[in-house]
């Protein structure tokens, strides 16, 4: 760790503009060529207290200044006027510390659409091999096996940064949900690492097996190095913006990297490249601070225009979330219980001693299904016509990202790829529960390919303002999210009342069974959430397709910026993207090592 005043003293070969999950891992990566410095800027702190490191304390730390940088969405006007909620990390290791340690990936079908929309080199087997090269995996445990983790060795790599593991705990309910899946039609997928994801399964998490401890970019990658003089970290500190000098050619080269810490401006030289990594929430700000974006905005801004770059923010998705109660039967142990203050002092000690018990996990099961799974065949044609219809609109077949529609589009009728995926919480509070000892859990049901497009912009030229953030909520081509989340919410009252999970449930408290679809599209309105998971808001594509980053992921018009978070993906993937986003810094530091043996 440096002072604010040392680190702009220092002669940088890179610059990594934020040291979350992807960046941090990065600039890891890169500092192990002795010969190159490498500094990363990152507006947190680093915390290793228990509120991260302990899988079963996740969540905690949300909303907690220290913690979370506590972005909201603008008011969704299709979601009851509600600003939503967005939690990001803002720590050293970024959102890598908050999450729910999901290790998991996309699919083979998805990755290799990729290049349907003009991008070369990012099929499944590049982003495959990444992920492997990312991860330091462990055979599941006796007792995690039975609970159906992933056992397949070929698919994982064994000799990575992150540590990963199924979890050692798992809930009464965790059987039950395999069982009533299974009657449902729904296949046990035994390792959804091969590139096939449909079906229900214990995901692999981003645990140190040996001390039951979250693995994240901080401890997984930064820890190898930090005692190494050629990487230096400032944190809590604000990158603001990159500063361009104009080259011989049209392109501009990125010379300094201006930051804010403890009320003083700083600008620190680099030699060779800036890595934006702050996330798809944070990096187009950066950029259009930077003077790269739509001008009309800069302008708007007082921001003086360096690049044109109209898809710079534009092109938000998420896997939007609608959550659903019920009550159980009989006596069970689920998170509700760490209410109790005597329950979970008692096991925080359990864990604290042994490392085993409720705190040593998360939630563990999945379930991943195609549209076929889950919506009727008759309401199926109805949604694909109102889409269709949708899709011969001036708008989207002038649209700049319309291949991105017909890929999506082919997806729904493509039985390998996930459009839902359904989660199991063993934790549920509802106003005017008259049993004290009733335990509860929530089904939550996420789209995987919603169809609204969102925006995130600066609101004035200083990085201290939050951005604009709009995820259009609900605010679909031919209305259909709304329409797929009702069908969601159908399936998963089939779920609650369906074999041994159906005999374990004794009322499904909200939304109801007998409600008509109207009732249930005012409680998607007044539910409906952020599944964590923004991405496409400096996309890789064509320029001509409003694309931010080529496919060596520099930013059009420069010589060496890039970008390097979930920005970059074009289209969302149908899984929870940590596994994704550590193959990106394996990918993105082979690209720019490459790069530098071109220079030689």
């Amino acid at each position: 760790m440096a002072s604010a005043a040392d680190f702009f003293q220092q002669n940088f070969d890179y610059i990594i503009i934020g040291g979350g999950t992807t960046g941090l891992a990065l600039a890891s990566i890169l500092s192990t060529n002795a010969s190159i410095r490498v500094g990363v800027i990152e507006a947190g702190l680093r915390k290793d207290d228990e509120m991260i490191l302990v899988p079963g304390m996740v969540g905690k730390a949300v909303g907690n200044p220290e913690y979370d940088w506590n972005l909201v969405t603008k008011p969704q006007p299709f979601a009851q006027n509600r600003e939503i909620s967005l939690p990001r990390g803002k720590v050293l290791g970024g959102t890598s510390a908050l999450n729910y340690m999901a290790y998991c990936r996309g699919s083979k079908l998805e990755h290799n659409d990729w290049e349907k929309l003009g991008i070369k080199g990012w099929n499944w087997n590049t982003i495959s091999n990444a992920i492997r090269s990312a991860e330091a995996w462990s055979p599941p445990t006796r007792h995690a096996k039975a609970h159906h983790a992933d056992n397949v060795a070929k698919n994982h790599g064994r000799h990575g940064y992150v540590k990963t593991s199924a979890y050692s705990y798992y809930y009464d309910l965790v059987l039950p949900l395999f069982e009533t899946m299974n009657k449902m039609g729904v296949v046990t997928n035994q390792s959804e690492a091969s590139g096939h994801n449909i079906g229900i399964w214990t995901y692999t998490a981003s645990i140190d097996p040996q001390t039951n401890t979250r693995c994240y970019s901080t401890n997984a990658y930064y820890d190898r190095v930090s005692n190494q003089p050629n990487i230096t970290v400032l944190t809590g500190a604000q990158a603001s913006k990159v500063i361009f000098r104009q080259t011989s050619s049209s392109d501009l080269q990125a010379t300094a990297v201006e930051y804010h810490k403890g009320g003083r401006t700083y600008e620190v030289p680099v030699r060779r490249e800036v890595i934006i990594s702050t996330g798809a929430l944070q990096t187009p700000q950066i950029l259009e601070l930077s003077g790269i974006g739509n001008p009309d905005l800069l302008r708007r801004l007082n921001i003086p225009v360096i690049i044109d770059l109209p898809g710079v923010g534009e092109n938000l998705q998420d896997h939007p979330k609608v959550s659903m109660g019920a009550e159980l039967k009989g006596s069970h142990e689920t998170v509700d219980d760490l209410n109790s203050e005597s329950f979970a002092q008692q096991k925080l000690e359990q864990y604290r001693l042994s490392r085993t018990g409720m705190l040593s996990s998360t939630l563990s099961t999945v379930v991943f299904v195609p549209s076929s799974s889950f919506i009727p065949l008759d309401k199926m044609q109805s949604i694909l016509s109102a889409l269709d219809e949708a899709l011969q609109l001036p708008q989207i077949q002038n649209s700049p990202w319309k291949k991105c529609y017909e890929v999506q589009r082919a997806w729904l009728e493509n039985n390998g790829i996930a459009q839902l995926e359904v989660v199991l919480e063993p934790s549920y509070t509802h106003v005017g529960c008259t049993n004290d000892k009733a335990k509860h859990y929530t089904l939550v049901v996420f789209l995987e390919h919603a169809w609204s497009r969102g925006h995130v912009h600066a609101t004035s030229s200083s990085v201290l303002d939050s951005p604009e953030i709009d995820l259009a909520m609900l605010d679909s081509l031919g209305n259909i999210d709304m329409m797929m989340l009702v069908e969601a919410v159908k399936y998963a009252f089939k779920v609650m009342e369906t074999g041994t999970l159906g005999d374990l449930t004794a009322e499904i408290i909200e939304p109801k069974p007998s409600w008509s679809d109207e009732q249930l599209m005012d409680y998607i309105r007044s539910d409906i959430a952020s599944g964590d998971h923004p991405i496409g808001t400096a996309s890789m594509l064509p320029r001509s397709a409003n694309g931010v980053v080529d496919n060596e992921l520099k930013v059009y018009g420069t010589t060496n910026l890039r970008v390097a978070d979930a920005s970059i993906f074009p289209i969302h993937v149908g899984t929870h993207p940590q596994a994704t986003l550590y193959g990106l810094a394996h990918k993105a530091a082979e690209i720019i090592q490459t790069s530098e043996k071109a220079e030689l």
